[in-house]
């Protein structure tokens, strides 16, 4: 399939002030370090970690909310850095995002139906009549399982799964070749994140959407990428076909995440203790591999040598000094 979005090398530093005024020197925070991975049209790719790996600042970096300190974004074989005004508008249109609490991402102020419309009338004002938005905003409040009778309501009026409707209605009202997802379903009921990862997959089919989707739960990821990223403290440490790596996790911290999941067997016990410590600073990240501080295989040159993302199997990428031992 086609890679229409390609991230290649990209390094995202963020000068933190230390000392006094006079004096004030800076340390970088290395919030996304050298990271890599393509996605294909029409697909899905899960970015997994815990939090402070870089998963949300990655998207900020695609979605434009944030600048490069230095790697390659190209979305449909265009440099996001060097894109011209005009061009970022046609980005701005074609990549859409979902927010992790969509009830803070609504204006309490406005009613459903000018949410959902407005950017058609910031994109589109000037080649859509009045009629025609009016007419795409009930398509798709319909398509998302609204109808039309929440056109007249505020966002306080409606549930939690219903306000993430309207996040989604939003977001593909203006018919996006991509979609970011920040924790999607994290803020809501057990019993409503189904029905809203059923309502994503069928979106997706109808429309080809393809998506990136960022996330601590395993278990959702396991259900609905096709590819996925386990990023610890700014690096990718493996990455492959989502069936794959679930089957065959190959990096110790990988494998300690998927012990770490709950699992419904009656009488189970853990094979593994819990991972231990917490994740490192990034102002100051270990010498070697990130994780060695934490692993209970790391060896010498795991502590002063950083091992690189290499391909232990067709498509299934390991950053492990011991991946072959």
């Amino acid at each position: 399939m086609e890679a229409f979005l390609e991230v290649k090398n990209v390094v995202k530093h963020f000068p933190i002030p230390v000392g006094g005024i006079i004096f004030r020197r800076y340390n970088m925070l290395k919030a996304v370090d050298d990271v890599s991975f393509s996605l294909k049209r029409g697909t899905c790719f899960g970015i997994a970690g815990e939090s402070g790996s870089g998963k949300t600042t990655i998207a900020r970096l695609i979605l434009l909310l944030e600048k490069v300190t230095s790697g390659s974004i190209r979305f449909e074989g265009k440099e996001l850095a060097q894109l011209s005004e005009n061009d970022l508008m046609w980005y701005r249109s074609r990549v859409q995002t979902i927010f992790q609490d969509a009830a803070s991402s609504l204006n309490p102020r406005k009613r459903i139906g000018d949410i959902v419309n407005e950017p058609l009338k910031v994109q589109r004002e000037e080649s859509l009549t009045k009629s025609a938005i009016d007419l795409r905003t009930k398509e798709i409040l319909n398509l998302v399982g609204l109808g039309q009778d929440n056109l007249r309501k505020y966002p306080h009026e409606l549930s939690g799964g219903q306000k993430q409707r309207v996040a989604i209605a939003r977001a593909i009202v203006m018919e996006p070749s991509l979609v970011i997802l920040d924790e999607p379903v994290s803020a809501l009921d057990v019993s409503i994140r189904a029905q809203i990862l059923n309502l994503l997959a069928d979106i997706q089919e109808e429309q080809g959407l393809s998506y990136l989707i960022i996330a601590h739960d395993l278990a959702m990821l396991e259900h609905v990428t096709n590819e996925i990223a386990v990023m610890y403290l700014g690096k990718i440490l493996e990455m492959g076909d989502t069936e794959q790596v679930f089957s065959n996790p190959t990096h110790p911290y990988t494998r300690a995440l998927f012990e770490a999941v709950p699992q419904p067997i009656p009488g189970r016990i853990k094979k593994n203790a819990s991972l231990p410590g917490e994740i490192g600073n990034p102002l100051d990240p270990p010498q070697g591999c990130r994780f060695h501080p934490r692993c209970e295989y790391a060896v010498d040159i795991c502590r002063q040598i950083e091992p690189s993302l290499v391909e232990s199997d067709v498509g299934h990428f390991v950053s492990c000094h011991r991946v072959e031992d």
